[in-house]
């Protein structure tokens, strides 16, 4: 099943550049939110705050030293605060760069923006799997890890976002310091940002 889903979605790296797209002389960076599952020998999938922390930490260091003109970071103080932020996070995956001339920034996410004065906001959300231990015998079509990617500028003022994109699903390590900074810094390209 998780190869199925894998391969639905590995096409080409989707990305939204608009053509009037703005050039960002000023960016808010929010703290990057990951989801990193272990998968466990039951065939269940377990949140693992710690592995997502490593991952969050791992993104969040290659954006700061990405050159980009940010203003200030926003980290997400208090778990309670995050909690009601989740599920907008999460729903960035859901984005369809076909349609977003007519998206918008979940509502509370952006509330949560336009109290920040930056008029651009850059966002983060990653999700993955890695397994909890490798079966003994290791079948060939078997997925070992998982890792997606997706970034977001979005105008504080009016929800609408400027640019997007995604890494395609991998078989990568979500936790990896070689792949992660890698895969972070080739979604930023694009990025028409005031140098």
């Amino acid at each position: 099943m998780i190869a199925a889903v894998l391969l639905a979605c590995a096409c080409s790296t989707p990305k939204y550049v608009p053509e009037s797209a703005p050039v960002i002389d000023e960016l808010t960076i929010v703290a990057p939110y990951s989801r990193v599952d272990v998968l466990a020998r039951d065939g269940h999938f377990y949140y693992s705050d710690s592995l997502s922390a490593v991952s969050e930490l791992l993104i969040g260091t290659t954006v700061e030293s990405a050159g980009l003109p940010f203003r200030k970071v926003i980290t997400v103080v208090g778990r309670g605060n995050q909690e009601a932020l989740d599920a907008d996070y999460e729903s960035l995956s859901q984005i369809d760069p076909r349609k977003l001339e007519s998206t918008r920034l979940p509502s509370a996410l952006h509330a949560f923006l336009a109290t920040y004065s930056s008029r651009y906001a850059l966002l983060v959300y990653s999700d993955g799997f890695v397994w909890e231990k490798l079966p003994v015998f290791v079948d060939e079509d078997m997925i070992r890890y998982s890792s997606n990617i997706y970034l977001v500028v979005a105008d504080t003022r009016t929800g609408r976002i400027v640019y997007f994109r995604r890494s395609r699903p991998e078989e990568a390590d979500p936790l990896s310091p070689r792949y992660v900074p890698r895969r972070v810094k080739s979604l930023l390209e694009d990025l028409n940002v005031a140098r």
